[in-house]
């Protein structure tokens, strides 16, 4: 199995959105229990969620094709989803497929808060 690791952090005051770090590769092998953690915390009413990538080192189609449903899921309850500082081959993924296009991208830390609407 290849490396990974997920890192929900707790809820913090006067922050509108939840914030989890993705570490290794996200693919067919770790997507589903990837998927299980973050439809637990969109059951749990998390409308914004900041998903960092800048420890991400490989996204396969079944990683891209989780962080799309959990787009869709946001939108329907009229949440929304940020990606957060991808390392420069995950960007390269989603720049060569147009998915730079429907994700909400962010490089710096001092844009988060304004990428979230409303």
């Amino acid at each position: 199995m290849k490396n990974y690791d997920l890192n929900i952090q707790d809820p913090q005051d006067g922050v509108a959105f939840r914030k989890v770090d993705v570490i290794g590769c996200l693919d067919s092998h770790t997507v589903v229990g990837f998927e299980k953690s973050l439809h637990s915390l969109l059951d749990e009413d998390v409308t914004k969620l900041l998903i960092n990538l800048e420890q991400l080192t490989y996204i396969s189609s079944a990683g891209i094709s989780a962080l799309m449903g959990l787009t869709h899921r946001l939108r329907q309850r009229d949440g929304e989803l940020v990606l957060l500082k991808p390392t420069d081959k995950v960007h390269r993924v989603f720049r060569t497929l147009g998915f730079t296009n429907i994700f909400k991208i962010v490089e710096d830390d001092s844009e988060v808060e304004a990428s979230f609407k409303g």
